[in-house]
């Protein structure tokens, strides 16, 4: 048996209509009764049987009646089938169905609420979880420690790091409460106050970052396998690219497609808010995707070699010592230039410092011009994926600057492809020696020297793509605190005791 409410249209006036209360058993009708309650039909939530929020009706007052008949049908029907109203569980995948758009924030919010739903089954045996079990002040502590023991007792008593994975749950049950509280004005509000309690006493982990000599190893790495099968090596510059273009996010890097090359920047919307990013193309970030498209890389230097920038006298005078290349001074190329460099930085006949600041200058410009074409040649390319993680054909209807609202399938093929990439660069850790390196490291990393070379946490916020600067703060506030050693030196250079 079951009840259910809807409207009926006025036979005077088709844009009003009453509201009726039907009860059924299975699809036997046993009544229909008018609550005597009219509205405009617009006003009407068909699939939520309650009447919208909106000014011009009563909606508050409605929606209260028709509580109070579901709660007394209830009541004196114990076998009813309970509605998702009364079962939080259902209440939020309806919810979550009807309100979200994003497939990937739907799979983890879904993940959220199934955890919460074995927890009902298994702990407090029950198959339905009601908004006053939610009212309970122990409730949320027996889910936290049960959500607790579940994530980490596994775990290698010597892994110390943490993650939020439990205050993140706990942080998605709330949002749903707060929801069904705006939704039900006239009911007692659910406390969620105390649910956060507790939980960052055992959540706190600092963000990962690269330091110096472990971007070095990073470098240097070349995998001593020559299975082709070991695509370590793809993940390493990979890796460096993202790092080299300003901390790129690893979604977006997937779906990077050669018509976000523009005008020697990489322009495209951000797949996790929305919001449109333009960072420059830099040279280096040029030379780690030269590994892929290396004819590419090699087109730019030599359509921009040393004659097409403008040169000082005085440049030209410590460059025309060049003549081991056997070629006229307008046509060296940068790799040339960084040949020239490193013989003046081996060569101690003679002090090359001034010669040396001059070309690094040199080299400086013309990279600009290196990387400025390569972008060129890059974003003439027709329609495709810049890395093979992806099929293109299976993401081929994402528009180049529109918000990517992904399909449930194009989400786990993202996913797959994130994970086989961190998967690759989780094994470069292990040969180099380093705790940890994923997608996002690349990130954390840029973010870190970014700071460290005295950028604000607004030019830092803006180069990452973030919604907002409290986003990028709450990355620095993480980081350890050796970011500063530097400055704390700079600051005691400055006294002579």
């Amino acid at each position: 048996m079951y009840q259910f409410f809807y409207i009926r249209k006025s036979k005077s006036n088709s844009k009003i209509g009453t509201i009726y209360m039907a009860v059924f058993d299975k699809r036997t009708p046993l009544s229909r009764n008018s609550l005597k309650i009219s509205i405009p039909i617009k006003y009407w939530d068909d699939k939520r049987q309650e009447v919208k929020v909106h000014h011009e009706v009563e909606y508050e007052k409605i929606n209260y009646l028709l509580n109070q008949h579901k709660s007394e049908f209830l009541a004196a029907n114990k076998k009813a089938v309970r509605t998702n109203r009364d079962c939080f569980i259902e209440f939020a995948k309806e919810h979550l169905e009807k309100e979200y758009n994003n497939e990937g924030t739907k799979i983890k919010y879904t993940t959220v609420l199934n955890s919460l739903k074995k927890y009902v089954h298994d702990v407090l045996g029950k198959d339905t979880l009601t908004f006053e079990e939610l009212r309970k002040i122990d409730f949320i502590g027996g889910y936290k420690k049960w959500a607790f023991k579940r994530q980490y007792n596994n775990r290698d008593e010597a892994i110390v790091k943490k993650t939020r994975t439990v205050f993140n749950y706990v942080i998605v049950i709330q949002t749903f409460i707060k929801k069904y509280n705006q939704l039900n004005p006239e009911k007692d509000e659910i406390k969620t106050i105390h649910y956060a309690a507790g939980v960052e006493d055992f959540d706190t982990v600092e963000p990962r970052m690269l330091y110096p000599d472990e971007i070095d190893r990073l470098i240097n790495y070349n995998p001593s396998s020559v299975r082709k099968t070991d695509k370590t090596i793809d993940a390493k510059y990979q890796f460096l690219f993202q790092f080299f273009a300003s901390g790129l996010r690893v979604s977006d890097i997937l779906l990077l497609n050669y018509k976000h090359f523009i005008k020697g920047r990489i322009e495209f919307i951000v797949k996790k808010n929305g919001k449109k990013i333009s960072v420059p193309f830099s040279y280096k970030a040029g030379k780690m995707l030269g590994h892929f498209y290396p004819s590419e890389l090699e087109a730019a230097k030599l359509a921009k070699p040393l004659g097409d920038i403008e040169l000082n006298a005085y440049e030209v005078e410590e460059l025309i010592y060049v003549n081991s290349h056997k070629k006229p001074l307008e046509d060296l190329t940068i790799d040339d230039l960084m040949q020239f460099q490193q013989y003046l930085i081996d060569d101690r006949s003679e002090d090359n410092s001034r010669r040396l600041k001059i070309l690094k200058g040199v080299i400086i410009r013309v990279e600009n011009h290196v990387a400025y074409t390569m972008c060129e040649i890059m974003g003439a390319k027709p329609n495709g994926l810049v890395f093979d993680y992806l099929d293109y054909q299976d993401f081929k209807d994402l528009r180049i600057m529109d918000k990517k609202e992904l399909s449930k399938e194009q989400t786990y093929k993202l996913h797959r492809g994130r994970t086989t990439y961190n998967g690759r660069l989780n094994r470069i850790a292990t040969r180099i020696d380093v705790d940890k390196i994923t997608s996002h490291v690349s990130r954390h990393s840029f973010a870190y020297y970014m700071l460290s070379t005295g950028a604000s946490v607004e030019e830092i916020s803006f180069a990452l793509g973030h919604a907002n600067p409290e986003i990028t703060q709450s990355y620095i506030k993480q980081f350890p605190s050796r970011y500063s050693d530097e400055a704390i030196s700079r600051f005691g250079a400055s006294f002579n005791v």
